[in-house]
């Protein structure tokens, strides 16, 4: 007869390999759509709050720019609304991008420079364009698109991407204007967080990848990436977003209008 305790060593040993071998099951199971259903897009910041950022441009020489900038954000019920605004060097500071995003998914965009004293729309094709001489378009960093909602989903075999284990995609645009063939994405399995996606034009050539790394819990609980490379492999240039010090709070609307922006 087994000792109490040993057996239940042996009950708790049992009742773990079931779990695991049935939580292995399930991401069997998954499609490619219903894991890019439970995907978190890869935001700088979730819910309301600040960061502090370092953009780091590199050009085709490898010369680089450093660049200090603010991300103000807000999410509620109706809106996402975020700011990012240049705080140096000198040529560029008072810069600023704002995006809002609506209850019925509509994203309007300004980009107002000091130098003209003026805000300006960014609509249609031109949230496509790159930001600020970077690697980033308008819409990757305005949160103008969604993977779920503007691409179809295949898995392919799963591989693991710098010792975490992903899911690996295969993304194909529903727009017939997109101008992307394809992209793939690693998606790290345990968060359901992207850590790698490449970009296919339409000739089928790797045009840019994204990198997400130094992935940490923030002060919420969620995990992030603190390290965001873009490179364009065409161009042979690169942008680099690392987060210096974020900060969970509720931000003035104020931040979010056009009266704000002109400064």
């Amino acid at each position: 007869m087994k000792k109490p305790g040993i057996l239940k060593a042996v009950l708790i040993t049992g009742l773990f390999l079931v779990l695991t071998v049935s939580a292995v099951m399930a991401s069997q199971d998954l499609s490619g759509e219903e894991i890019l259903d439970e995907l978190k897009e890869n935001d700088t910041l979730t819910g309301s709050g600040t960061a502090t950022i370092k953009l780091t441009t590199e050009n085709k020489q490898g010369k680089q720019r450093f660049n200090t900038l603010k991300l103000f954000r807000k999410e509620d019920e109706n809106n996402e609304k975020q700011l990012l605004e240049y705080l140096e060097p000198a040529d560029v500071k008072g810069t600023k991008f704002l995006a809002i995003t609506d209850e019925n998914d509509e994203n309007k965009m300004w980009l107002y420079l000091p130098a003209l004293g003026r805000e300006r729309s960014i609509s249609g094709h031109q949230t496509r364009d790159k930001f600020m001489d970077t690697d980033f378009t308008y819409d990757e960093l305005g949160g103008g698109q969604s993977y779920s909602e503007d691409y179809w989903a295949e898995r392919l075999d799963d591989q693991d991407f710098e010792g975490y284990p992903c899911y690996l995609l295969k993304l194909i645009p529903e727009d017939e204007d997109s101008e992307y063939s394809m992209l793939k994405m690693w998606v790290w399995q345990e968060e359901m967080l992207p850590l790698k996606i490449q970009f296919y034009n339409t000739d089928g050539q790797l045009s840019k990848e994204l990198i997400s790394r130094e992935i940490e819990e923030n002060e919420d609980g969620e995990y992030m990436p603190y390290l965001i490379t873009m490179s364009d492999k065409l161009a042979g240039t690169r942008s680099i977003i690392e987060i210096l010090e974020t900060s969970s709070e509720d931000i003035d609307d104020e931040y979010f209008s056009l009266r704000y922006l002109r400064r």
